[in-house]
């Protein structure tokens, strides 16, 4: 895909230069780049996301084994 974008000088000047030393062209380098880079990024979300901690909220207000008499208690709790 062709698309223009605005690089951060000293990011394109070190893909010239990996570029150069690779026999890559410039547009290949930064698409690796990118590539690498986002695989780390969703390996952070990821990661991130399994950080997940419990909150315990104290002892349960509801006793929830028996529908009837929690959704009369939760009509109740209306008025």
């Amino acid at each position: 895909m062709k698309t223009s974008l605005i690089i951060d000088d000293k990011v394109f000047q070190e893909a010239k230069k990996e570029a150069s030393q690779t026999g890559k062209t410039v547009s290949e380098v930064i698409s690796i780049w990118a590539r690498v880079g986002r695989e780390e990024w969703m390996k952070q979300k990821r990661e991130k996301a399994k950080e997940f901690v419990p909150v315990n909220l104290g002892a349960p207000q509801l006793d929830l084994s028996n529908r009837k008499n929690w959704m009369e208690e939760l009509e109740n709790d209306r008025d």
